[in-house]
């Protein structure tokens, strides 16, 4: 092995690299986002799970067990509901996680040691779910011994909505749809403006009357086709294979697919015209959909639990909005004009990706 060949080209390759500061830029950050990214937003524990208290007893005995409640790390107890019917509603819009139900007779039961006490547990996230539960038995052991020191006289009956049978799978298809979704909308629109350009083929296509807009359209066009195929695909995957239960409108699942299909495919396409060259875009293009659709759409990590700031962060993640429309029709029977908080965000993203990617194909002399 001639070691001048080595060095020589080493050297090549260093040239290479310094003359690509996006690619050398991507390389030395990419670890260090990975860190953070896991580091912070992985937590398999929970912190300040929105719950209700309905104290029906209204007595020492139930406000005390309230406050035991108030004062863990591991709920926030939120006011304004007095009712069952509200804390129903309110779980099946994601408002609460949980909610805690104290019967009138608490009081003159504990004192005979046979007190009870219901929870209510939105179950889409059945490890979330369990963990809630977890705390609770917990909270109640608790107050019991600092009370008495002795094994508390009252039960924790909880009832799971949603997801009965706390199967993790029941949410994490609906979830998986939407990574698929991203990455291969993303990804795919991602190399196709980049290979014209780097084929030279806009310079032949700069002669024809074709505009920006027919020139974007009709690169998108095909891959919103195959993304709707394959939407249909998971889809009768998730019903037939996994027993996944579609309890919402079909077309309201069709109809925001759509939409966080056109917004990642967008996505794609100002990342193709902005990076120049297939392998950068597709670099790209993995690390700005599939890291945020795993880790930072409440796929699999509540992103109540993150830090505050990745909690921000997450706002202008498109996944985060799908997973939940797409959990709230699967498993809620919910329709998106039910959730227009959730859509209008979507919705908003969309026109600003437009927006952006016309104004880059215009600045970089794509067309006319």
């Amino acid at each position: 092995m001639n070691l001048q060949h080595v060095r020589a080209m080493a050297r090549k390759e260093w040239w290479h690299l310094l003359r690509d500061p996006r690619s050398l830029a991507l390389m030395l950050l990419m670890p260090t986002m990975l860190l953070f990214l896991f580091g912070y937003a992985i937590r398999l524990d929970i912190t300040a799970a929105p719950i209700a208290i309905v104290d029906e007893s209204g007595t020492a005995a139930s406000r005390d067990l309230s406050a035991h409640f108030a004062a863990s790390h591991a709920f926030d107890v939120q006011g304004g509901y007095t009712d069952r019917q509200s804390v129903r509603v309110a779980l099946q819009r994601g408002d609460l996680w949980a909610a805690l139900l104290i019967p009138a007779d608490y009081a003159p039961r504990l004192r005979q040691g046979d007190a009870r006490i219901q929870l209510l547990i939105d179950g889409v996230d059945a490890n979330t779910a369990r963990l809630m539960h977890n705390y609770a038995q917990l909270l109640i052991r608790s107050l019991a011994l600092q009370a008495s020191g002795k094994t508390p006289p009252l039960q924790l009956e909880d009832r799971v909505f949603f997801n009965e049978t706390r199967e993790s799978r029941l949410a994490i298809v609906p979830g998986v749809i939407a990574l698929v979704m991203a990455v291969i909308g993303a990804l795919m629109t991602s190399l196709t403006i980049a290979r014209e350009m780097e084929l030279g083929n806009l310079v032949m296509l700069r002669t024809t009357p074709l505009t920006r807009n027919e020139f974007l359209l009709g690169k998108l066009a095909p891959y919103f086709v195959l993304g709707l195929v394959d939407l249909g695909v998971a889809t009768a995957a998730a019903v037939w294979v996994f027993d996944v239960p579609l309890r919402g409108g079909l077309m309201g699942l069709i109809g925001v697919s759509a939409l966080f299909l056109l917004v990642v495919m967008l996505q794609g396409a100002m990342i193709s015209i902005i990076a120049g060259n297939q392998l950068l875009a597709s670099q790209i293009a993995l690390i700005q959909t599939f890291l945020p659709a795993f880790l930072l759409s409440g796929f699999i990590f509540a992103i109540e639990n993150m830090p505050l700031v990745l909690q921000y962060l997450t706002y202008a993640v498109p996944a985060r909005y799908y997973v939940a429309l797409s959990k709230a029709i699967f498993l809620k029977g919910l329709s998106p004009l039910m959730l227009w908080s959730v859509t209008l965000p979507l919705v908003l993203i969309l026109v600003v990706l437009l927006r952006v990617t016309l104004v880059k194909a215009r600045r970089l002399g794509l067309l006319s």
